[in-house]
C-alpha cells in the first residue's frame, strides 16, 4: 500500500499542491516565458475566513481547545479548497499553499474564463479572491506583493513600477 503521508518534495503533503519553493520557481520560469513570447500572466489569490480570534476573553489559556479545533477546521476547508480549485485549473496552471489559509494560482491565457470559474469555486468557500495582471518590468517578489497588496485592498504597490 501506497504511503499517503510522503511526498516527492515538491508537492505540500497536506493539500497536494505545490510547495512553496517549487512554485517559486515555477512562477519564475513563467515570468521569463511571459517576457520572451509576450504573454499574458495573471497571480490569483484566494484566502479562507480565518476563524481563530485572538482576543483576551478567547485566548488559548482560557480555551485551549477552541483554537486547535478552528484551525483544524481551517486546514480541512484549505485541503477541500485546493481539489476543487485543481478541478477547474488547467495542467498547466500552479497552485500553491501560501499561508495558513491563503491559496495563490498562477495562469496564462484567458483570465476571464479561468476568474469565472475560480470565483464559483470561492464563494462555495466563502473565499476572498483578489487578481493581478503580471507587468513586464516586475520580479517576482513585485508580482506576489501586488496580489497580496490586492486581496488586502491597498492597491498597487508604490514602489513597483506599473504599465
Amino acid at each position: 500500500m501506497k504511503n499517503l503521508s510522503s511526498h516527492d518534495g515538491l508537492h505540500d503533503a497536506l493539500t497536494g499542491a505545490l510547495t512553496l519553493q517549487a512554485f517559486y520557481e515555477a512562477v519564475e520560469r513563467e515570468i521569463a516565458r511571459a517576457r520572451r513570447d509576450s504573454i499574458n500572466l495573471y497571480l490569483l489569490l484566494l484566502k479562507l475566513s480565518h476563524p481563530i480570534q485572538n482576543t483576551f476573553a478567547d485566548t488559548e489559556f482560557s480555551n485551549p481547545n477552541k483554537n486547535s479545533v478552528e484551525r483544524e477546521i481551517l486546514l480541512v476547508q484549505l485541503v477541500e479548497l485546493v481539489h476543487a480549485l485543481k478541478s477547474s485549473l488547467r495542467i498547466n496552471d500552479l497552485i500553491s499553499r501560501t499561508a495558513l489559509s491563503e491559496i495563490s494560482v498562477v495562469f496564462s491565457g484567458n483570465a476571464d474564463e479561468l476568474k469565472k470559474r475560480v470565483l464559483e469555486t470561492a464563494k462555495n468557500f466563502s473565499a476572498e479572491v483578489a487578481m493581478v495582471q503580471y507587468q513586464e518590468n516586475w520580479k517576482l517578489p513585485d508580482f506576489l506583493m501586488a496580489g497580496d497588496m490586492a486581496l488586502n485592498g491597498t492597491g498597487a504597490p508604490k514602489n513597483v513600477a506599473t504599465n
